[in-house]
């Protein structure tokens, strides 16, 4: 949905996507490769039109991370099926190569809770992406179990790991992934 919701953090800041983000995200999605993600058309218009029925739903928050210190973006993140003061975080894509990933896990979550307050946001990574399901576990989020056959990429169905992180679990996830996201953006 059409939002004003940002935040900026130690090197990298969120921002709401806009039309004229179009072919980078078509770039970064079809670079990540669709093995974890759903397939993205290789048209800039496709994406166009995907933006303007995105900006048109409610409940659904889509953000560009950018590298400030290299005023480009780098990647994408959303949260989105807000519903019952709880939403599910994803669509996340960094560039390969990019230190992003935990500072724009940081911003997203400070949206969340901070500027969205949601007692609850949720991640589903589908099972075999090994890398980002122990990222969710090293982070602290709260391992939920196994969705079976969740998620269809290339016809085929996959599992996905569900992690929840509710203000409390927040509150003794944030200290560590800031340190982190200190480290990085200010080495």
């Amino acid at each position: 949905m059409r939002h004003s919701f940002g935040i900026s953090g130690y090197r990298f800041a969120l921002r709401p996507v806009e039309v004229a983000d179009a072919a980078f995200l078509v770039r970064v999605r079809t670079e990540a490769g669709g093995r974890f993600i759903h397939a993205t058309s290789p048209r800039v218009e496709d994406q166009v039109a995907w933006i303007e029925a995105y900006e048109a739903r409610p409940g659904d928050y889509y953000f560009i991370i950018e590298d400030t210190r290299e005023g480009r973006p780098v990647g994408a993140v959303g949260i989105y099926d807000v519903a019952d003061n709880q939403a599910e975080w994803g669509r996340w894509v960094v560039e390969s190569g990019s230190v992003g990933a935990v500072e724009s896990a940081l911003l997203t979550y400070r949206v969340a809770f901070e500027q969205l307050g949601l007692a609850a946001v949720y991640c589903r990574t589908v099972a075999d992406n090994t890398q980002v399901v122990s990222f969710h576990d090293s982070s602290g989020a709260a391992r939920i179990g196994v969705l079976k056959d969740h998620v269809v990429l290339d016809g085929q169905a996959h599992d996905s790991i569900e992690h929840r992180v509710d203000p409390a679990l927040w509150a003794t996830m944030r200290p560590r992934l800031d340190m982190i996201a200190r480290r990085v953006g200010t080495a």
